[in-house]
């Protein structure tokens, strides 16, 4: 008997697809392709480059002469003008370093005794300036305050 059951099992075969070997080949070569045309039309980008002649506006005397007689009369005469587009200078942004808030709210420097008021009672708390972070406890006289942010202040600063 247990000489059948194992004639009887299958030999167990990878389950592989010459179609799906074929699509991986196609789909890697389409990869391969479309990296190298991306890398070719990077280098063949061209940098433009203005070039800005200066030359000399010179007026000779004779027609500052005919400049100041022309002011006189009451005539308006066309004067030719020269544009030159100058290319915009390059901006610079500045880079902001970005603080975490636990750095921000554990900094002794930001914390400040501040006022606030329930609808009967008006009480000081400590608060971030930098984060908007209260602390819950409410002291009902700013000496009281002013010592437990001198407090926290150490804490923090340990």
């Amino acid at each position: 008997m247990s000489e059948e059951k194992k004639e009887l099992t299958p030999e167990l075969k990878p389950k592989t697809n010459k179609s799906n070997i074929i699509k991986l080949v196609v789909l890697i070569g389409i990869c391969i392709i479309a990296a190298v045309f991306l890398s070719k039309n990077k280098s063949k980008s061209t940098k433009e480059t203005i070039e800005i002649s200066s030359f000399s506006d010179t007026i000779p005397d004779d027609t500052l002469i005919l400049s100041d007689s022309i002011l006189n009369t009451d005539s308006i005469s066309k004067i030719d003008t020269v544009q030159i587009n100058k290319p915009k200078p390059v901006v610079t942004k500045k880079v902001k370093k970005k603080i975490s808030r636990f750095k921000l709210e554990n900094n002794p420097n930001y914390w400040i005794v501040s006022k606030s008021s329930n609808s009967d009672t008006s009480f000081y708390i400590l608060k971030n300036k930098r984060t908007g972070t209260k602390l819950s406890n409410k002291y009902y006289s700013k000496i009281e305050a002013n010592n437990e942010l001198r407090n926290f202040k150490k804490i923090l600063s340990k």
